[in-house]
């Protein structure tokens, strides 16, 4: 059989076509022709391999004297006939002799094909069905794996562009499937640190080594308020030819343990401030010393600005009970800040008084005995927490976002608070 090519003249304009992708060559497909006596008239190499014979073995001579064995000779030569006769084309498993005398099953696709000269052929294309089947199961197999599996999985292109993404993946980082579909793997991550995911994503691609549990810290869109982890792990996919086909990264979710591991650290961190405290706080019964000791330790593990106030009653020893609702006189004794800061020009210099009204967050702490929270502190806020609108106006400017008083309770009475501000 001859091939005709034909020039254009034009090498350099030829279009660059895609490379193979090798599944062909992994299912070693055959293809043979026989006219209409039954002869083979064309034989590929594949159709060695999966037969046994040679061209020069096969070619010219009669398909069912070399492939049928005598029980299947009438089933084979009615299939034949129809084709020929009607068009149409015929497709299933058959039982093959190879030329070692084993019988093999093997996958058919034939149909009927015509020249320029209106002569007829039978043109069938074949593979080991057993082969077939191995790769339909592993193909249904990763198809049930990937849409079922509880861990996040992405196929990417060479480029690092998306070209499928599982429901699980969906699920995590809150992303349709289609919108992932062709855009570029640092679209969609919510990692402030997405160079170094692609950077380690390339070396993978490169070395063909893979990067497993990959511990990131990031918000996806669907819930921005709040830090998420994630384990990545990535993997290079190349084909049984060596050529790259890109990279599969799969995702867990690792949020609950690394919330865990947070309140662990900040347990940790917290008994070990109570451990220091006790070392170093109230050592003495000098009440400026102890209140120096406590506002040390509260700045900055606590917050950011740290006072020790003292009912002036309780350092005279002259507590007299006040109505809940009345004004405290306070003494500053302590005042610590973590860094410099204008919110410091806030509080009351050490040693000084200052009279808070009883709408005055610090004199409702020292009134009830129970501490005070303002989680996120608005301008609404700054009024009951400032001395005066200047303090105020000072602790704006100074981003202060939330405030704590702590009641101070020595024998069961409550002698001051712990001003605390972040």
């Amino acid at each position: 059989m001859a091939v005709e090519s034909f020039e254009t003249g034009h090498e350099d304009e030829r279009p660059e076509l895609p490379r193979p992708t090798g599944l062909l060559d992994v299912l070693s497909v055959a293809a043979v022709a026989l006219d209409t006596r039954g002869r083979v008239v064309f034989w590929t190499p594949q159709a060695e391999d999966l037969f046994g014979y040679t061209a020069e073995e096969a070619l010219g001579e009669n398909a069912t004297r070399l492939l049928v064995r005598p029980e299947h000779l009438q089933a084979v030569s009615s299939l034949f006939t129809e084709v020929l006769e009607t068009g149409r084309g015929w497709a299933g498993a058959f039982p093959v002799r190879h030329k070692d005398g084993s019988t093999r099953l093997t996958e058919f696709r034939t149909m009927r094909l015509l020249d320029d000269l209106g002569d007829v052929y039978a043109l069938g294309i074949a593979a080991d069905h057993t082969l077939l089947q191995r790769v339909e199961t592993d193909l249904a197999l990763c198809e049930q794996l990937v849409n079922q599996s509880p861990i996040g999985l992405a196929l990417l292109d060479p480029d690092l562009r998306y070209l499928l993404v599982n429901p699980a993946l969906e699920r995590i980082d809150g992303i349709p499937a289609e919108d992932h579909i062709g855009r570029h793997l640092r679209e969609t991550l919510p990692f402030p640190d997405v160079d170094t995911v692609e950077s380690a994503l390339r070396q993978v691609l490169t070395t063909g080594t893979p990067l497993i549990d990959q511990y990131h810290v990031g918000r996806p869109p669907a819930d921005p308020e709040h830090d998420h982890a994630w384990s990545l792990s990535f993997y290079r996919l190349a084909d049984p030819g060596g050529r790259i086909l890109g990279a599969a990264v799969s995702v867990v979710d690792v949020t609950e343990r690394h919330r865990a591991a947070a309140e662990a650290d900040r347990a940790r961190r917290r008994l070990a401030l109570i451990a220091e405290a006790s070392t170093r706080v109230g050592t003495t019964l000098d009440v400026q010393q102890t209140a120096d000791e406590l506002a040390e330790i509260a700045a900055p593990a606590l917050a950011d600005v740290v006072a020790v106030d003292v009912l002036d009653s309780a350092l005279a020893c002259r507590r007299i009970r006040k109505p809940d609702n009345g004004p405290e006189l306070f003494r500053a004794l302590a005042l610590k800040a973590a860094h410099p800061t204008v919110a410091e020009r806030a509080a009351d210099p050490p040693g000084d008084l200052a009279t808070y009204d009883g709408d005055r967050l610090v004199t409702l702490c020292v009134h009830t005995g129970r501490p005070v929270l303002v989680r996120h502190v608005g301008a609404q806020d700054l009024p009951r927490i400032a001395r005066d609108a200047e303090a105020g106006a000072l602790l704006a400017r100074a981003g202060v976002h939330s405030y704590l008083a702590v009641p101070l309770i020595a024998h069961g009475e409550v002698i001051g608070a712990l001003d605390l501000k972040r």
